[in-house]
């Protein structure tokens, strides 16, 4: 798979006037922002890291993760995905015009990890709920194994919300913390790339975890703040962005899940592109990396053995910028 297979490079030339309405809706309201704890572990004790695009990032002094702070309140970060200029684009267009491959490459793998880990920590089915389903094709690629009774979508963004609905998906349109279902009904929740987005991703996670029967397997991925993409460009990184509150690591998103009733039981970075997006880096702006020899070494030099065991060695190491995790209910 390669990026632009699933971000063709003249959709997302044409995106670029919704991206930057969207970043000045928050630009806007900046004044409103308030500071904040650390997301993981809570801790008052924090650092400057970066600013980018006028927005201000800390590093916790305790755990590491890199949060923007201060931050949008939840009623404005709610507001903000509502009115989303970027994502409606994203729904009419991109995720049309890549969803095909975005299945094949990375759904129906995903669907079939979720099935056999789910074997492995003894779950035979039931109900799994997917929060932040954006386009569906999670719920769409885990339906064709037929392992679950009951698949939910929940999508708080209206167009996209409609369109799970359109794909005969059991689609709740809310945030989790208004979903009505029962306590402890749920076997399985995954969420993909959605707690990076959240200005309290604990509350997030005990919504969730409240509805999960104990023993229920919770799943989720988000960027890693300790993946090589992160450490080499910092906040010129292409994972930081307007978007993105939250930078988790591989010790903090432990800590997150376990302070919320969730037993943490594999944290992986099963990343695969780390390398290509630090080329492309590399290619539109080589000054960034003028500081570290070594690196530009490795990504300028034209050899797949050495692009593939460089990515294979990021994802054994917990380099790579995507990071999966697992957990079981306490």
């Amino acid at each position: 798979m390669k990026i632009n297979d699933i971000r063709p490079n003249h959709l997302m030339k044409l995106k670029e006037p919704y991206l930057i309405h969207d970043k000045n809706f928050l630009k806007d309201r900046l004044s409103s922002f308030r500071a904040c704890s650390c997301p993981a572990c809570n801790s008052g004790q924090y650092a400057f890291w970066a600013k980018k695009d006028g927005f201000s990032y800390t590093k916790c002094h305790q755990c590491e993760t890199i949060f923007m702070n201060p931050r949008a309140d939840e009623a404005t970060l709610a507001e903000f995905y509502r009115q989303s200029k970027n994502y409606e684009f994203w729904n009419k267009y991109i995720f049309p015009a890549t969803n095909a491959v975005r299945k094949e490459k990375i759904f129906r793998p995903r669907a079939k990890k979720i099935v056999n880990l789910c074997k492995k920590y003894g779950i035979t089915g039931g109900t799994i709920m997917e929060v932040g389903s954006a386009f569906g094709t999670f719920c769409e690629a885990i339906r064709e194994l037929d392992f679950f009774d009951r698949i939910i979508a929940v999508e708080p963004t209206p167009y996209l919300a409609e369109t799970c609905r359109q794909k005969n998906i059991e689609t709740i349109e809310n945030n989790i913390e208004n979903v009505d279902l029962l306590n402890n009904s749920i076997d399985v929740v995954v969420s993909f790339e959605v707690i990076e987005h959240l200005g309290t991703p604990a509350t997030f996670i005990t919504n969730a975890s409240k509805y999960l029967k104990a023993g229920g397997m919770f799943v989720c991925t988000c960027p890693n703040g300790q993946g090589l993409e992160i450490l080499s460009l910092k906040e010129k990184a292409t994972a930081v962005d307007h978007e993105h509150l939250n930078y988790f690591n591989p010790d903090s998103i432990k800590i997150l899940l376990e302070n919320n009733s969730i037993k943490v039981i594999e944290v992986s970075t099963p990343g695969e592109l780390d390398v290509e997006l630090l080329k492309m880096s590399f290619k539109k702006n080589p000054r960034l990396f003028e500081k570290n020899d070594f690196l530009k070494y490795l990504i300028s030099k034209k050899s797949i053995n050495l692009e593939q065991s460089l990515q294979e060695f990021i994802k054994n190491n917990l380099l790579s910028s995507h990071m999966l995790t697992i957990g079981k209910k306490l």
